[in-house]
């Protein structure tokens, strides 16, 4: 699937809207008929744009507020607050490196099988370069915040971003899609990095659940939009659908909101037209 951006003009997001852009009523809801604007999702021009600006470190402690999630019940992030952080260091791939290999030795594999020569390195690397390098990332480093100079407050969406993670209760891969929609007020952000923080807390030993309402609290945090919508969608996990009841067909979908999202239904059932 496509990555795409929808950037949508709300007129006071009052209605769904429907496929063909047309107003219609369904269950009462009255549909917005303007059409969609497709932009594509290229990272800005960080060099040559003037009003980017870096948002890391002392900048970053500017802009956090101790309620900036508050307003609109509490923080993920600050009921389950991460404690694990992974830095790289060679004693960590070390450290995987002989467990990996006292897993293997529990199987009882046949070390002098050249295919197992090297796996242990090799699983090493790939979880800490690629499948949980999320651990060793930090968004404030990755992102860059633009100031809203138009004063848009039109409706911002990505969908289709393919997200891959590890189930935190058995280590079994799950897969699907995320799709992160927000209402501008004072800044902006580049329409790439908006899949770059899903990718950061996808990238860890995670729940679904979390992975949506982590990214949605550091959108609200960077961003202090009207609000975030995070929704991940044909989410297939190995964990049901290799093991216990095997629903081989099922998917799950999970909804993370904040701010207005949270407060009008009409703004959430039409971004979920919108990525459907």
């Amino acid at each position: 699937m496509k990555n795409t951006t929808h950037n949508h003009r709300s007129n006071g997001h009052n209605g769904a809207l429907h496929g063909n852009g047309s107003k219609a009523e369904s269950n009462g809801t009255a549909a917005l008929s303007e059409p969609l604007r497709f932009v594509p999702v290229d990272s800005p021009n960080e060099t040559n744009n003037p009003g980017g600006v870096i948002v890391s470190g002392s900048e970053l402690l500017a802009l956090e507020t101790p309620n900036h999630v508050d307003e609109y019940g509490p923080s993920f992030v600050e009921a389950y607050p991460s404690t694990e952080i992974v830095t790289g260091e060679p004693e960590q791939y070390e450290k995987i490196e002989k467990a990996v290999h006292a897993l293997l030795d529990a199987f009882n594999v046949n070390w002098e099988d050249p295919n197992y020569t090297d796996t242990p390195k090799r699983v090493a690397k790939a979880y800490m370069d690629y499948w949980a390098n999320g651990y060793a990332r930090d968004a404030e480093d990755e992102v860059t915040v633009f100031p809203n100079s138009s004063g848009s407050g039109d409706l911002v969406l990505v969908k289709d971003m393919k997200l891959y993670s590890l189930c935190s209760h058995h280590l079994a891969p799950f897969t699907g899609y995320g799709a992160i929609a927000y209402m501008p007020n004072e800044h902006l952000l580049g329409l790439s990095k908006l899949g770059r923080i899903l990718d950061i807390y996808s990238r860890r030993f995670q729940l679904q659940e979390r992975i949506g309402a982590q990214t949605a609290d550091k959108i609200m945090q960077l961003l202090r939009p009207k609000g975030v919508m995070v929704v991940l969608y044909d989410v297939e996990h190995m964990c049901m659908s290799s093991r216990g009841v095997k629903l081989h067909e099922a998917s799950t979908t999970t909804v993370a909101t904040r701010g207005i999202f949270k407060e009008d239904p009409q703004l959430r059932a039409e971004v979920m037209s919108l990525i459907r």
